[in-house]
């Protein structure tokens, strides 16, 4: 066989929020021959499926994914070689390494270390690593520079910092401003300088700014980082926030609606035509977005995401770090384990066990869950 490789397929990056995949076909056998455009499997997120197709014609060596498991972006589907390879010979030659051993990472976040000159080698090992880890680990070594003072003019009781400079922080800005009661005065982003502004609101730098900016008199902070997928890096955010010393309120849009009888953690936040019904619990950092329907009794855990228009009927828990995705459904007093994600459009009729991806458009229980 040819002993080097002309290709090396891979997981791609099918959601930057969303580093873990489910392969749902795998559409070669090993050691066969493929043409340019030939499907080798298909993966699915939340949000959306991906074919991943040979880019050039060769012949396959092992096949290194499985139809029914998950995978991460990175992570090898199989070589293509010239020839066909000897499968006794191809089984026994390990892949060479190209990174350190344990190492994680998307390639976004690979080349984002490499171009700060981080060495690999001290990455830390045992989780897939993001562009937001890379940004967290090079923001940690920065020392925070001299507040302007238009900012420090507004440093007040009122005032908050948005930590994130994404989709999710336009939101909470204006949301603020319709609000009227806190102030956005600046943001800041691991990588303060892929972006100047959110808004009109100035991007100061990095996580360095926190201890100055509470020291100011800034009592608020509002975590803008999303994190669909990666909810340990919102996780991560939220409990740096607090470490500083801020409050981090429950922001409801004023076109919302938030029942009396409802409660909101702190951290929550209820973003424009949704609404939370009679007795709901909302918890500590979860989001409730546009549109969305929490009927009466429902119970949402710590850093769940109701996404736009899900609707949720009565007596529905929903368990920690959840995704519920766009136009999902869920059926009366089900319970919706921890870290599931439900694909946008699901329907759920019962219950839905910790760590299950519900795929988009499905129906669960799956029909071979349900004989």
């Amino acid at each position: 066989m040819s002993a080097t490789p002309i290709a090396r397929v891979e997981i791609p990056l099918v959601n930057p929020n969303e580093p873990e995949v489910q392969v749902i076909e795998v559409a070669v056998e090993p050691f066969t021959e493929v043409a340019p455009g030939d499907l080798l499997c298909v993966v699915e997120t939340s949000k959306a499926t991906a074919d991943v197709e040979a880019e050039v014609g060769g012949w396959i060596g092992p096949v290194h994914v499985v139809a029914g498991e998950r995978a991460s972006a990175g992570d090898l589907v199989c070589e293509i070689f010239a020839e066909r390879p000897d499968p006794a010979q191809a089984e026994a030659a390990p892949v060479a390494p190209e990174r350190p051993a344990g190492l994680r990472l998307t390639r976004k976040a690979e080349r984002l270390a490499l171009e700060a000159g981080l060495d690999l080698s001290t990455l830390p090992t045992g989780r897939f690593l993001t562009e937001g880890d890379i940004e967290a680990i090079l923001g940690r070594g920065r020392t925070a520079g001299e507040i302007p003072s238009a900012i420090r003019e507004r440093a007040s009781d009122r005032a908050a910092v948005v930590f994130g400079a994404g989709g999710l922080a336009k939101s909470l800005v204006e949301l603020m401003r319709a609000r009227g009661d806190i102030d956005p005065i600046c943001v800041l982003n691991d990588r303060p300088e892929s972006v100047s502004d959110v808004l009109g609101v100035p991007v100061l730098g990095g996580r360095e700014y926190l201890e100055p900016l509470r020291e100011l008199g800034v009592r608020y902070a509002v975590n803008a980082v999303g994190a669909v997928r990666r909810i340990e890096d919102r996780i991560g955010i939220f409990e740096l926030l607090a470490a500083a010393g801020f409050e981090q309120p429950a922001l409801v849009d004023p076109a919302a609606f938030v029942a009396p009888s409802a409660t909101l953690a702190e951290g929550a936040q209820v973003f424009a035509g949704a609404a939370v019904c009679s007795a709901a619990s909302i918890g500590r950092g979860a989001i409730v977005n546009t549109n969305a329907v929490v009927s009466h009794d429902c119970v949402i855990g710590d850093f769940a995401h109701i996404a736009p228009g899900a609707l949720l009927a009565g007596e529905v828990s929903v368990g920690r770090g959840t995704l519920i995705g766009m136009g999902a459904t869920a059926v009366v007093y089900l319970t919706i384990g921890a870290r599931v994600i439900v694909g946008n459009g699901a329907v759920l009729n019962e219950d839905v066990p910790d760590g299950t991806i519900v795929h988009a458009g499905g129906v669960w229980p799956r029909p071979e869950h349900h004989r």
